[in-house]
């Protein structure tokens, strides 16, 4: 069901269920604060359940089915007519079984087969001699719960409301959140798993679980638990290979802030929906994109030997020096002589720059002379931009998508007609709401950069997103790592909030429906 959803709805519940675990903290005890000097996340996300069935009731414009008192939560209609019932759970990644029904009322009349269980057992040395002469008996509970449970089930199938059509098109899932405990990084994992019956025909008894009217069956699909406590039954959800989706969670710095501030300056009438959706995979340049920085120098080149006359006479103490003469030859090479504008070119240079850079760090360290040649042949350690795929084809299929006529082209050119001052948007990461001023740049309006906060977008993005090292380059590896290789951007109805970005995984084999390539 999870995937045959609409990206945007999707992406409402992930920002609402999202925004509510970021205040996580505010829940938590003094001594369970996040401690930041060792880079701990002590306090676990919170997925409040009630919220959860109430945000995926508004996000995909579910029915809701607990107030009717069946076993599903909500139900759902897709455009394509497809129909499903779902119900909706939270637990901790590494939690066990998930209690799933309770049969209080029904349990009085098993009281003679659970009294003859504990009688049994009586007689028995071990564990394996109780499961031996219980078998029966195990099994002719899990019957009795298996065949009230599908009971239930069919019942509530037949309640629901809004479906048209054969009964027997209806689909039934449970959807889950998982989170990380504490003292890991804080994440929601999306997980989705067949809400079916127990397949009678196929009970296969496993045991007792330690109070010897206790025990687990499993029906080939699913392994259930039977406690006599309450008369509940257990499902083990198969938590780590039911996932489909991982969310980050970012925790609100002051989340007590938030709830003193919530009242004022409410937005008035404010539309949140959002319009559209577009996703890509992370092509990665060696030198532009999110590795822009490790492009050439920006200077220009009619002030290139006025830049480095005026690094050699601020160094003049190391002039006698033979190390120091090197430096300035190599250093006169990369910023004078032209090179060629192909790749191999633009790569060996970048490979001169960086043999230049480690030779400054060998022979001086603990000196300006690295900082100050760093100037002249490298650009801002932070400078990036978000490159748009094939571009000049999206913008003229889209070109309102960033705002009205930013992706219009001057005839027959790869420029764009508007002014970069007349480019700007507000571009906001999801799911932490930080919102910075960007612009469409560059030829074929290829590049989303920020306006005025370069080195908050790309200090941001490299070394908090990407976790880079100083001056580390971005490879597919380190994204594989991070469980990124993607990008979606949406467009909100309210123009004023603009665009949202957030950085996601994409199934090669099976993308998204805002796919529109690498």
């Amino acid at each position: 069901m999870w995937k045959k959803l609409p990206e945007a709805n999707k992406l409402k519940y992930k920002t609402l269920i999202s925004n509510f675990a970021s205040l996580s903290e505010a829940f938590s005890q003094k001594s369970e604060s996040v401690e930041e000097t060792e880079g701990k996340y002590i306090v676990a996300p919170i997925v409040n359940s009630k919220f959860q069935e109430t945000v995926f009731q508004k996000s995909f414009n579910a029915t809701s089915e607990d107030i009717a008192n069946t076993s599903y939560d909500a139900s759902i209609k897709l455009d394509t007519g497809e129909k499903y019932l779902v119900g909706i759970k939270a637990f901790g990644i590494d939690a066990k079984d998930q209690k799933i029904a309770q049969f209080k009322s029904a349990s009085s009349d098993w009281v003679n087969i659970i009294g003859k269980i504990r009688e049994n057992a009586e007689s028995c040395s071990c564990k394996e001699e109780i499961n031996k002469i219980n078998e029966p008996l195990y099994r002719a509970l899990a019957l009795k719960i298996a065949e009230l449970r599908n009971k239930r089930l069919n019942s509530s199938k037949a309640q629901i409301k809004g479906f048209q059509g054969d009964e027997s098109e209806i689909q039934a899932v449970y959807h889950v959140l998982m989170t990380t405990k504490k003292n890991e990084l804080p994440k929601i994992f999306v997980g989705e798993i067949p809400y079916e019956p127990v397949d009678i025909d196929n009970i296969v008894i496993e045991g007792t679980t330690g109070k010897v009217e206790n025990f687990k069956f499993n029906d080939g699909k699913h392994i259930y638990k039977y406690t006599t406590a309450d008369s509940q039954l257990f499902m083990n959800f198969d938590n780590k290979n039911i996932i489909l989706e991982e969310w980050d969670v970012n925790y609100i710095q002051n989340p007590f802030d938030f709830f003193e501030n919530l009242s004022k300056d409410f937005p008035k009438n404010e539309s949140k929906e959002i319009l559209e959706s577009v996703s890509w995979m992370i092509e990665i340049e060696e030198a532009s994109g999110f590795n822009a920085f490790n492009g050439g120098s920006k200077l220009s080149h009619k002030s290139r030997k006025s830049a480095l006359n005026k690094f050699i006479n601020k160094h003049t103490k190391y002039h006698n020096s033979n190390d120091f003469n090197k430096v300035i030859t190599e250093l006169s090479k990369l910023l004078l002589e032209k090179i060629a504008n192909n790749k191999n070119a633009l790569s060996k240079r970048r490979k001169d720059r960086e043999s230049l850079l480690s030779f400054i760090k060998e022979k001086y360290p603990y000196t300006d002379l690295y900082e100050d040649i760093e100037k002249l042949v490298c650009r801002s350690a932070t400078e990036v931009y978000i490159p748009i795929p094939n571009s000049f084809k999206f913008h003229r299929n889209n070109p309102h998508f960033f705002g009205e006529n930013f992706g219009t082209f001057k005839e027959g050119t790869n420029q764009l007609v508007l002014n970069p001052e007349d480019r700007v948007f507000n571009l906001e990461f999801i799911p932490s709401g930080n919102i910075i001023q960007a612009y469409i740049n560059q030829d074929n309006g290829k590049a989303i950069q920020s306006k005025d906060s370069q080195d908050i977008l790309g200090g941001w993005l490299l070394y908090n997103v990407f976790q880079l090292k100083y001056r580390e380059l971005l490879t597919y590896r380190k994204l594989n790592d991070l469980g990124i290789n993607g990008i979606r951007l949406v467009k909100f109805a309210d123009s004023n909030r603009g665009i949202g970005l957030e950085f996601i995984w994409i199934d090669p084999e099976n993308p998204p429906k805002d796919f529109i390539g690498t």
